[in-house]
């Protein structure tokens, strides 16, 4: 519609100015702005596009909304094959030959009406597919993403968690659309009936990308080892937390796959540390301060594949430059000292005991207990996730209860969901 109008009024314009084949723009001091010319009976056909010298930009109405692009960026993002490669989708024009006080002297639509032309004053032809100029905002990114809002849950998530089969994940593009929405909406979601046997998170894993490999494997298995490395591989109960605080950046997405289930106990309880975070900002803001401001050492040492020393040094709380929160990092059964005064170690503990209660209260928790082929999937930045005691049987022999681990990086996921929006048609 945009491109039609576009063309139709040009040469509306090319015929009552007899201006050939481009469009003057305005003069600063001058102010001659060439729209102003058309005869008062043809107001209604004044074109959606202007150049201004004034502010140094291209105007362009879609649908009742002007659009602005200044010239330097303009110029820089030049369609034609000499500033711009189709198919790697990258720039050509080395940024060192870019003029940013380039000019547009003119200014021409293509025939068909979708594309715009700009002489500019360093002597280049710039290309503009009108389809592009549209896609374009400022300021904003064009990311699908940025449309898609956290809804944040306390207990009323128990028995409404989001729910996908594991066929579906594999086959379907709109079952694995509504899946990754729902870990970027709630955080969190489970996947049933697949396989009881090993490699089916890798399975999911290549419909999104690849799984991130660890200092603990691509993947993990947990089951109870006799000489452990880690609690995950006892019968114990784990409280909450984050898994691998001691990488500063921490996995995105982790995925528990459940081929044997304990007969007692075993269960996974999480809690939603971005709606917790905030309450506790407000209700305990000196609590809240002291996390977000407290350098914890995290460590992870131990030996799988070799010898592994890995340690950081961050807040509990971690946040954005944009200031939302970005990252949550609890796993105190791991670090071993704080970077603070002797004198302030008691203030840091009464802190994490008034934020654990937080995250113990049961408005605030959820309780899942997996059932065989069931794969949970967790936003490891946002949930804390924990385990409750399960016991083994001595007199039974073989494996009793056999997760197997693994985790995407939101890169990845993301990714995934963008290219999967616009497969699939998705509107902003």
């Amino acid at each position: 519609m945009a491109s039609q109008l576009l063309r139709s009024t040009f040469q509306q314009t090319k015929k009552l100015l007899g201006c050939g084949s481009y469009i003057k723009h305005q003069r600063v001091g001058i102010r001659k702005q060439w729209m102003s010319q058309l005869p008062k009976s043809d107001a209604s056909h004044v074109p959606p596009a202007f150049l201004s010298a004034e502010n140094k930009w291209l105007s362009l109405q879609f649908d009742q909304n002007q659009k602005n692009y200044p010239y330097v960026w303009l110029r820089d993002n030049c369609k034609c094959s000499k500033c711009y490669h189709e198919v790697a989708s990258q720039r050509l024009l080395q940024f060192v030959d870019l003029d940013i006080d380039v000019e547009a002297k003119s200014m021409h639509v293509s025939e068909s009406g979708k594309d715009i032309f700009i002489n500019w004053s360093d002597g280049h032809e710039g290309f503009y597919p009108l389809s592009f100029l549209e896609g374009e905002h400022f300021p904003a990114f064009s990311d699908p993403l940025r449309q898609v809002k956290q809804e944040l849950w306390g207990s009323e998530l128990q028995g409404q968690i989001p729910t996908f089969q594991f066929s579906d994940i594999l086959t379907k593009d709109e079952d694995l659309f509504a899946w990754l929405t729902a870990l970027h909406t709630k955080g969190f979601a489970v996947i049933e009936n697949a396989e009881r046997e090993v490699g089916q998170i890798h399975k999911v894993a290549d419909r999104v990308a690849y799984l991130k490999r660890t200092y603990y494997g691509d993947t993990f298995q947990v089951t109870v080892k006799l000489d452990p490395n880690n609690i995950a591989w006892t019968g114990t109960g784990i409280d909450f937390h984050s898994d691998l605080c001691a990488l500063y950046n921490q996995p995105g997405m982790q995925m528990l796959h459940c081929i044997k289930q304990s007969s007692s106990g075993g269960s996974n309880i999480l809690a939603d540390t971005f709606k917790i975070i905030p309450e506790l900002q407000k209700e305990e803001p000196d609590v809240y301060n002291t996390l977000k401001n407290t350098l914890f050492e995290f460590t992870d040492i131990g030996t799988e594949f070799n010898d592994f020393n890995f340690r950081s040094s961050k807040p509990a709380f971690s946040y954005d430059y944009e200031g939302h929160l970005r990252q949550v990092s609890i796993h105190f059964g791991r670090h071993h000292s704080m970077n603070v005064p002797a004198d302030k170690v008691y203030d840091v503990y009464k802190a994490l005991k008034v934020f654990f209660h937080y995250l113990h209260k049961k408005e605030n928790m959820v309780e899942y207990k997996m059932s065989e082929g069931d794969i949970i999937c967790m936003d490891n930045r946002r949930l804390v996730h924990g385990r409750s005691e399960y016991t083994i049987d001595p007199s039974i022999e073989g494996v009793q209860r056999h997760l197997e681990g693994g985790y995407i990086d939101w890169d990845e996921m993301n990714s995934c969901y963008r290219v999967l929006f616009k497969r699939l048609g998705k509107k902003e």
